[in-house]
C-alpha cells in the first residue's frame, strides 16, 4: 500500500467496485466479510483524512504567521525544508 491521498482514493474506489460484485449476492459469508473490510477501510480512511486536514491547517498557520519549517514541531513539519515553498503552494492551492 502506498502512502498518499491519491492512493487512498484509488483504494476507496477499488472497495466500491468490490462491493458491486454480483457474486456477493450469492455468498452470504463473502458479503459479510466484504462489508467488514469496507467498514474498516472507511474508518481508517476517515482518520487519514483527519490527519491530512490537521497538516493542511498547520501549513496554513505557518503561512499566515510567516513561520519556517524549522519552527514547527517535527510532527507537523514538512519533510524537506528545501521544498517548503512548493509544498505550501501545492497544499494551499497556489495561494501564497
Amino acid at each position: 500500500m502506498k502512502n498518499n491521498l491519491a492512493d487512498l482514493n484509488n483504494h476507496l474506489f477499488a472497495m466500491l467496485e468490490e462491493l458491486e460484485d454480483d457474486e456477493l449476492d450469492q455468498d452470504t459469508q463473502k458479503l459479510e466479510n466484504t462489508l467488514k473490510k469496507a467498514r474498516a477501510i472507511s474508518s481508517v480512511s476517515s482518520q487519514i483524512l483527519k490527519v491530512a486536514n490537521v497538516q493542511i491547517q498547520a501549513i496554513k498557520t505557518m503561512e499566515n504567521c510567516n513561520l519556517l519549517n524549522k519552527d514547527m514541531p517535527a510532527l507537523l513539519a514538512i519533510k524537506d525544508s528545501s521544498t517548503e515553498s512548493a509544498s505550501r503552494q501545492k497544499l494551499l492551492g497556489g495561494v501564497k
